[in-house]
């Protein structure tokens, strides 16, 4: 008798184990989404002060840049920390798979704000050039490199250009390849475009 209740109370605890594990795995989808969407939060936070690029440059005789913007550091610093912290918890192919999600969330709204800000971009210097031309000059030869340099939104569009270049140069230190980031390749078209397009109007 005490074999059998000790055989008993074993396939208990061995069915009580075997549901806390099936428990546990349905449950990684939904950890693995809560994840990402906190780590995409953390980093669009950053990503949106692209649109604060053109106040940068606009009528404030800014030396050209050479360099991605501060706040691409800050925006990329929670994906890099995760890399750390995970380390010895979690199996790498999860960390680089919550990466890869959280990247390609980021780039798609990261897509969408460049695209505004260099539609507003392209407004304003079509509003200059007519103002410019109304003036004869005038007041606006400074904003349209009367100096023969890089106009002030040539400028942006460079920043933003050297800002997406930091971004794809991060991924591969991530271990991943621009790639996998579903949006990368459209965002680098678009800049690049932007990029030579500033630098024809010079």
């Amino acid at each position: 008798m005490v074999g059998a209740s000790s055989s008993s109370s074993l396939l208990r605890s061995l069915n009580a184990l075997a549901d806390s594990k099936t428990c546990l795995s349905s449950s990684i989808p939904t950890l693995n989404t809560k994840m990402t969407q906190h780590l995409t939060e953390r980093c669009c936070r950053f990503l949106k002060s692209a649109s604060e690029v053109p106040r940068l440059y606009r009528r404030t005789n800014k030396d050209v840049p050479v360099r991605a913007s501060a706040y691409m550091d800050n925006a990329l610093r929670p994906l890099h920390q995760l890399l750390t912290d995970s380390s010895g918890l979690v199996t790498p192919s999860t960390a680089q798979e919550w990466l890869r999600v959280t990247l390609c969330d980021c780039t798609q709204r990261y897509f969408e704000t460049i695209s505004d800000v260099l539609s507003s971009v392209r407004k304003m210097e079509e509003s200059l050039k007519r103002l410019k031309q109304a003036r004869k000059g005038g007041a606006t030869a400074s904003a349209a490199g009367s100096n023969g340099g890089l106009t002030d939104d040539g400028k942006i569009r460079l920043q933003l250009a050297l800002d997406v270049e930091y971004l794809g140069e991060q991924i591969q230190k991530m271990g991943l390849q621009p790639a996998d980031i579903s949006m990368f390749s459209p965002l680098t078209d678009l800049v690049k475009e932007a990029r030579e397009l500033g630098e024809q109007n010079q």
